[in-house]
């Protein structure tokens, strides 16, 4: 096959590009860590939140809090009974038994 020199040119600038292609992320990286936006005083900026996203942070911290009430309570609840239980159980076991083995 008889190929004329353009084509061998032409052939061979396309074979060297894909190479360099290929070899771009070896060649030049790129940045994989993520930047943090933080003012001069070392705090976070806080201007990236809208303030629906601040509503509804603040409705969930809402909600938070009235779950942990309400746990509280439950378990304040279930101390009373059990310390009603044990109570009534100390009487019961107090009481002479109905069975005696002594005949009258």
């Amino acid at each position: 096959m008889i190929i004329d020199r353009y084509t061998k040119v032409l052939m061979t600038v396309f074979t060297l590009v894909l190479l360099l292609n290929g070899l771009n992320p070896w060649i030049n990286p790129s940045q994989v860590v993520a930047i943090e936006n933080t003012t001069t005083d070392g705090t976070k900026n806080g201007n990236n939140c809208s303030s629906q996203d601040k509503k509804n942070s603040l409705k969930m911290l809402e909600g938070m809090n009235n779950l942990e009430r309400l746990l509280g309570y439950i378990e304040s609840s279930v101390n009373n009974i059990q310390l009603t239980v044990k109570g009534i159980d100390r009487k019961v076991s107090e009481y002479p038994s109905r069975n005696t083995t002594e005949k009258r």
